[in-house]
């Protein structure tokens, strides 16, 4: 992560996405920052110091336990995405892992030096109201979904016996999970024998899932 250092690139941004329309009463001072592909906004380990608004870029919103749990967060000049509110509403909240997809900005300002006066502002308590409740179906919409696991159990069976998976990355956006996730499901693959391990990315199918499972030791 990088303060950009450039107050009319980040005017701009707070221009073009109305984000100063959002207070009425508090008026915080953002600051304008970078994440790179793959990096970590926040961990249950590292939690935000930040309230930050998308400007650019998607995020992936998960749980490591829980391959249900990935959740994509996509910019839109339609809706207002952001992240750190929860954290504004309950300062004991563990927060997800928020993963920077591709290159992300933000227009940031830093939660403590502004929480009383913006649970004040009416306002921007609206916009939590309206975000939150996007994040929740999201959330509802996951929790629907079969798990990363059984997601990749069914790629592999299309692709059959000797198929060459050639990068995690992309089979990461295919199946909408964090590379993180993937290397996981794809090491306990391994272990099971269904994958081998080629190279750095790349996995040979030995055999597909729906044939183990059907052996009588699965039963």
């Amino acid at each position: 992560m990088e303060i950009v250092n450039n107050k009319a690139l980040l005017d701009s941004f707070l221009d073009s996405h109305h984000i100063t329309e959002y207070f009425s009463t508090c008026q915080p001072r953002f600051f304008l920052l970078h994440y790179r592909q793959g990096e970590l906004l926040t961990t249950p380990f590292t939690p935000s110091q930040y309230l930050q608004f998308i400007i650019s870029g998607d995020l992936l919103l998960y749980e490591m336990p829980n391959e249900n749990s990935t959740v994509s967060l996509q910019t839109s000049h339609n809706e207002v995405r952001m992240i750190g509110d929860m954290e504004l509403l309950d300062v004991d909240f563990v927060p997800f892992f928020v993963e920077a997809r591709t290159d992300v900005f933000t227009a940031a300002f830093y939660l403590e030096q502004y929480r009383v006066p913006l649970l004040q502002d009416p306002v921007f308590l609206r916009l939590i109201c309206h975000s939150l409740a996007g994040k929740l179906r999201g959330a509802t919409d996951v929790s629907l979904h079969i798990g990363l696991k059984d997601r990749l159990a069914a790629y592999i069976d299309r692709k059959g016996v000797g198929y060459e998976i050639k990068g995690v990355s992309s089979l990461s956006e295919l199946l909408n999970v964090s590379e993180r996730q993937m290397l996981r499901v794809l090491k306990r693959y391994c272990e099971e024998g269904i994958l081998r391990r080629e190279k750095a990315g790349h996995y040979r199918v030995l055999c597909c899932p729906s044939s183990r499972s059907n052996t009588p030791e699965h039963k």
